[in-house]
């Protein structure tokens, strides 16, 4: 069965899904967006997150944690808006300066202010800046004037749902529910995709395909398409929680990244954090540190996040699989004792890591390689826009690259 045409088909309606749909609809494009999730929030637990696909084992060990929804990883980000590394994307034939300031313009990014900053946050930031550590406020993407009284509800909180519900008032449509198996080509173009809608093989046509489904998804797509080489190799952000007990108690609604540093040449990233209490109970249960379960008020936690390299592969079942060699373990390890330092420094006492996570898996479809400086892929009318095109190992938070590069597509298009 074949749906009607439309002028331009996104693939995903993550950051970037969401970003370059928003910008051609503005231009007069007729948009539609195709979604694998049907859900708008996030699991309520780290199971639903492994029924609903969202948790995958990605090495040894390792759980990937990813967004399969409406707005994908956006929903359940920490708001935090790292800009990305405007030399690192110039080498490649891309300049993005206009375009990332463009986003800093028009979404909420600053700093949090003072009465936005949890007690134990604070108390963390202190101890850092004791050590000599260069412990900054993060940019957060929080409409900060819709909190009141320390507290930020949902609606003060950016996602890509904002971008979503504004391209939808200019016209584009969104198909929730839609597994994009492949890309449609004739005669040398793309002409639309296939995929699979409540159990029926579907197509829909379009001039233009713009495949944003994320690191996982977008190279098994273009292999499914034809396009060898989608897939080899994948970086993934590795990180631990660092945890520790203090005597003050965590604030009703302490936002997670308000502070911390990059060290660039180390390869790791440092922040305060604080997660849901189900996933820090797991988080305790799964360092053997039963007799910490209760204690999350009263916890303090930071998170050790590193720059991992590409490595493994994206499998044809759709499963992710590396492993983390002794580069990336010593990353870890030094970050992890800096954080322990932190903690120390600022009263906390039976300290513990948690397991190895991941997140933001990217560089599958990688910018010079499968990728040109249009983000075009094989075909003139074939793009590709989301983490997959990071060229390098990464180890920041994506969402402002990945909108600032929508943003530049979209530019280039209308």
């Amino acid at each position: 069965m074949t749906e009607p045409r439309a002028d331009v088909l996104v693939v995903g309606s993550g950051p970037a899904g969401a970003m370059v749909a928003r910008d051609l609809a503005r231009a007069g494009a007729k948009v539609l967006i195709l979604e694998r999730g049907r859900e708008t929030t996030p699991a309520s637990g780290l199971l639903a997150l492994w029924r609903r696909r969202e948790a995958l084992l990605v090495a040894p060990g390792v759980t990937l944690l990813r967004g399969l929804r409406v707005g994908g990883g956006s929903t359940a980000f920490f708001h935090t808006a790292i800009a990305p590394p405007l030399d690192l994307f110039r080498r490649h034939g891309v300049e993005l300066h206009s375009d990332l300031a463009a986003v800093q313009a028009e979404l909420p990014m600053a700093p949090l202010g003072d009465d936005l900053i949890g007690p134990l946050a604070g108390r963390m930031a202190e101890a850092a800046r004791a050590l000599g550590l260069p412990w900054q406020r993060l940019p957060k993407m929080i409409y900060q004037e819709r909190c009141r009284q320390g507290l930020c509800p949902p609606a003060a909180r950016w996602s890509a749902g904002d971008l979503l519900a504004e391209a939808q008032r200019l016209g584009a449509r969104l198909q929730t529910g839609v597994a994009v198996r492949r890309v449609l080509n004739r005669e040398g173009r793309a002409v639309g995709v296939e995929g699979e809608l409540d159990g029926r093989v579907r197509r829909w046509e379009a001039g233009r395909v713009i495949v944003a489904a994320g690191g996982i998804a977008t190279p098994l797509i273009l292999r499914n398409s034809g396009i060898g080489g989608a897939g080899r190799g994948f970086f993934c952000d590795p990180l631990r929680i660092v945890m520790g007990s203090v005597d003050g108690r965590r604030g009703a609604d302490e936002l997670p990244m308000s502070a911390g540093f990059v060290d660039r040449d180390a390869g790791f990233m440092l922040s305060d954090i604080a997660v849901p209490r189900n996933f820090y109970r797991a988080f305790a249960l799964g360092s053997t540190r039963p007799d910490r379960v209760f204690a999350y008020a009263h916890t303090m936690m930071v998170m050790v996040k590193i720059r991992d390299e590409i490595a493994g592969e994206i499998r044809p079942n759709g499963a992710a699989w590396r492993h983390f060699g002794p580069l990336e373990r010593g990353r870890m390890d030094q970050g992890v004792a800096l954080a322990r330092k932190i903690l120390d420094a600022a009263g906390a006492r039976q300290l513990f890591a948690s397991p190895w996570l991941a997140v933001h898996p990217g560089g599958t479809v990688r910018l010079g390689d499968i990728v040109d400086q249009n983000l075009g892929c094989r075909y003139p009318n074939l793009h590709v826009c989301d983490a997959s095109v990071i060229p390098e190992p990464w180890g920041l938070p994506p969402t402002l690259t990945l909108l600032t590069l929508a943003r530049y597509l979209a530019r280039i298009l209308a």
